[in-house]
């Protein structure tokens, strides 16, 4: 089986990286390539192509209607995938002419696709105006990979990991962050994102580099889940970031905003949301071994049953397929 993925920028990015690039072997053992093609190259010799590939899958692009016509037109089978709330935007909301275009142009793709799949429910109730073959496949990671480490009993470091445009949900804490520190001499904080984030405190840094990420999660003790936000696109965020932290055997210290709730629960994390809070949590976890150690358990063995990529990518070749399942 033959699938052409359309996608908006890379493959190196997050959401095309953790949603199909990191499946490629297990889909090749299993008789399926994926080939890529970038939204703002398909041109007619594209559009002539697409006949010869079993499905297409659509990595949440929007594109003018008038091409996507031709596309959904030219298909044997559309996957349409979206693991953001793709409808809004973060931040500043898009003006009324903006918002109705995206809409139309989203539900385009929402009512001509064979399946949706979508990375949680709260993007799936979306999906589900409407087309009626939606499939939650969870944002899942190679739990071989993403490994528990020993730590050092001296520290206790608390850390996060996000991309460029997330930093400043971390800055958003940063000055209860460098409280923290002050108030316990054995707290370090470390950081890892393609941005060196503004904090009034010294941390470590470590800059974005494809294939270290899980190594940086070694060094941690707890992982930081800063959402500040609460709004549409942030509740339809499943934090790829959260499930790295428990998959690596850590506590989390996060907000919930919609979606985030099917991943932090009480047994895996501690759930905050002013600044005393973080406070409280931070202090709590670093002065409590055996606490991070029983969170840290529960957050691991979760990830490994719920968004284990082993077990999503046979539904992502029940997608690819039609089968019932």
């Amino acid at each position: 089986m033959k699938a052409l993925v359309i996608i908006s920028r890379d493959q190196d990015k997050a959401s095309t990286r953790f949603r199909f690039v990191q499946y490629e072997k297990l889909l090749s053992d299993r008789g399926v390539t994926l080939e890529y093609i970038r939204r703002d190259a398909i041109d007619a010799s594209v559009l002539a192509r697409i006949p010869s590939y079993d499905v297409l899958i659509n990595q949440k692009c929007l594109m003018k209607k008038s091409l996507a016509k031709k596309v959904i037109a030219a298909s044997r089978r559309i996957i349409f995938d979206m693991d953001d709330a793709i409808w809004t935007r973060p931040g500043r909301n898009h003006s009324w002419l903006t918002a109705l275009r995206v809409k139309s142009r989203l539900r385009q793709w929402l009512s001509a696709a064979d399946v949706v799949t979508v990375a949680n429910d709260y993007l799936g109730d979306y999906a589900r105006q409407f087309s009626n073959a939606v499939k939650v496949i969870h944002m899942a990671l190679d739990v071989e990979c993403w490994q528990p480490s020993e730590k050092e009993a001296t520290t206790v470091t608390i850390g996060w990991a996000g991309s460029p445009a997330t930093v400043k949900n971390l800055e958003h804490i940063g000055a209860t962050l460098c409280q923290s520190l002050l108030d316990n001499p054995v707290l370090r904080l470390a950081v890892y994102s393609g941005k060196k984030p503004e904090l009034p405190c010294d941390y470590s840094y470590t800059p974005f580099e494809p294939g270290t990420e899980a190594a940086f999660m070694q060094q941690l003790d707890i992982g930081l889940l800063p959402l500040p936000e609460d709004d549409a696109f942030t509740r339809g965020k499943s934090p790829i970031k959260a499930l790295q932290y428990m998959a690596s055997g850590l506590p989390v210290i996060g907000q919930v905003r919609g979606a985030t709730a099917e991943i932090l629960k009480d047994s895996n994390g501690l759930k905050v949301e002013t600044d005393l809070d973080w406070q409280d949590a931070i202090k709590t976890l670093s002065n409590d071994a055996d606490k991070r150690t029983k969170l840290g358990k529960a957050g691991r063995d979760f990830v490994v049953k719920e968004h284990n990529m082993q077990r999503t990518v046979e539904q992502i070749i029940t997608a690819m397929h039609g089968e019932q399942g």
